[in-house]
């Protein structure tokens, strides 16, 4: 009885992480085909994100009882609309910042998915090789000039969301074909 529940569970994640794997490739296919507009595009979607986030931070501030926790939830929801207008306002700027937060999140992501690799008996192959393509993209943004980076950063998030989408549906064929 247990084994055949484990089976239905390893199946769901083999056909989830295969529809994961799938989706992940068309993003970073549609991203390669434009680059810049990725990058412009993820800059808009932060600034979004940020004001949206001050919002809801002031909302719930006036839905608290507590005073010193609404004075800091308060200038934190003031301090996240400031930056979303900062970004917005000035793109170049938040620009030449996000590309050096997305080389860190790539050098970081590379390291965790090759820390990752003794927990998972299926598909290190595919997980060294993704691993070590974002240490390589991460490395290089934090070496490029800044206005080279800005016009790579769409390209090489695209990469990497690529060798990302492979490596999930290799691991979930893997995973399916066990059963």
């Amino acid at each position: 009885m247990v084994e055949k529940k484990e089976g239905s569970l390893l199946q769901q994640e083999g056909n989830s992480g295969l529809i994961m794997g799938i989706l992940i490739v068309i993003a970073g296919l549609v991203m390669a085909i434009t680059p810049v507009l990725t990058f412009i595009s993820l800059t808009a979607l932060i600034a979004a994100l940020l004001f949206v986030a001050g919002i809801c931070t002031l909302v719930d501030v006036f839905r608290r009882n507590a005073m010193e926790r609404k004075m800091l939830d308060g200038l934190l929801g003031i301090c996240f609309i400031v930056l979303a207008g900062l970004i917005f306002f000035n793109p170049i700027g938040a620009a030449i910042g996000l590309t050096v937060w997305i080389a860190a999140w790539f050098i970081v992501r590379g390291v965790m998915e090759l820390a990752g690799m003794g927990a998972s008996p299926y598909g290190r192959g595919f997980m060294a090789i993704d691993a070590l393509v974002n240490i390589v993209l991460g490395v290089m943004l934090l070496c490029l000039n800044p206005i080279t980076a800005q016009a790579a950063l769409g390209f090489y998030v695209a990469i990497s969301l690529i060798f990302w989408g492979f490596s999930l549906i290799y691991r979930s064929a893997l995973l399916k074909h066990l059963l």
